[in-house]
């Protein structure tokens, strides 16, 4: 547990933006960023990946490409990158080419992420999480 030196209810995660999106097939790479204020212990996020869905099906896998680190007692901006392979084209055509027009509060997130402070480790594990939530879920 890794309650002795970071509580996730004291990090704040500020505008998380998608800044540069590149495809290649069924492949799209995300590069991301977002201010984090985390008052707490440095920590990594070693390893994210799951299934995408919007309703019953899943119709992509994503993970981050390289561990996360988040800096300790400070508010810093991190990024970092997500590769999402697409499983069900019909669906991802049918949402259109244009990410920027998604609704991901309609995603849901069903996998791990799995989180390292010091010497302790933490897997969180989710079922049909609302990407809205997900975040939050980690405090």
């Amino acid at each position: 547990m890794l309650t002795s030196c970071l509580s996730f209810r004291d990090i704040e995660v500020k505008d998380f933006t998608i800044n540069n999106v590149s495809m290649q097939g069924t492949k799209i790479v995300a590069d991301f960023s977002a201010m984090v204020n985390n008052p707490n212990r440095a920590f990594v996020i070693q390893s994210a990946g799951g299934d995408l869905s919007q309703g019953e099906e899943a119709f992509a896998h994503g993970q981050l490409l390289q561990p996360l680190t988040i800096p300790g007692k400070s508010e810093q901006l991190c990024s970092g990158q997500l590769q999402i392979t697409i499983q069900d084209l019909f669906t991802a055509l049918r949402m259109g080419a244009d990410y920027r027009s998604w609704d991901v509060e309609s995603f849901l997130f069903t996998g791990d992420v799995h989180v390292r402070a010091a010497w302790a480790k933490k897997r969180f594990s989710y079922k049909n999480m609302p990407i809205s939530q997900l975040i939050n879920s980690l405090r």
